[in-house]
């Protein structure tokens, strides 16, 4: 079967049916015929090369991890919705990241307020706290993006991790702070206007 892939273009439903059977011929025939497409997909929507790399491996990987069990009618609408997903995901998660550390910058900056003195310093205890009870892996990973403002490429690169498992790190990270996020927003909302 791998040889007639390669020889003659297959069709979805030929790919998908080798793809289920664990054929690494068809799933290089998809990634080849997809890859561009999904990267400039993800592109458009982040304007990360990077990231949207990232998003389009994290697609063909869960694409490969699953294949087995998926169900897919239409293969393009389905990796094409598969990376929107991904993306609408990451977007989400860089603004709970921005909202909190611009909200937590604010409160740096009004903290003349015995008030928002007091809840910054709390605040600011448990942020840290977080960071230390996190792994240590991921807590270097965090502050290399965070603090020192390095792309996942750049820290995959010095640490000799893939990016995925930056980005896993990161996720993971996020998770830990956004408790803490939903007491901030809580607290400034109803704070003193």
């Amino acid at each position: 079967m791998p040889d007639r892939l390669t020889a003659i273009p297959a069709s979805e439903h030929t790919l998908l049916t080798a793809l289920a059977q664990s054929d690494a011929a068809a799933f290089t025939e998809i990634y080849d015929r997809y890859w561009q497409l999904l990267l400039e997909t993800a592109y458009q929507r982040l304007g990360d090369q990077d990231q949207a790399m990232d998003v389009v491996q994290d697609v063909f990987v869960k694409l490969w991890d699953q294949r087995e069990t998926l169900d897919i009618q239409h293969l393009r609408a389905y990796l094409q919705t598969a990376v929107r997903y991904r993306v609408y995901n990451l977007i989400a998660l860089q603004k709970v990241n921005d909202t909190y550390f611009k909200y937590l910058s604010l409160l740096d900056q009004s903290s003349g307020a015995a008030d928002y003195f007091v809840l910054y310093t709390e605040l600011e205890q448990q942020f840290k706290q977080i960071l230390e009870q996190m792994p240590e892996k991921r807590r270097e990973v965090f502050d290399l993006r965070h603090v020192e403002g390095l792309s996942t490429k750049e820290i995959a690169a010095q640490l000799n991790i893939t990016q995925k498992t930056v980005q896993n790190q990161l996720i993971k990270a996020l998770d830990s702070i956004r408790e803490i996020l939903t007491a901030l927003l809580i607290l400034l909302i109803n704070g003193p206007h």
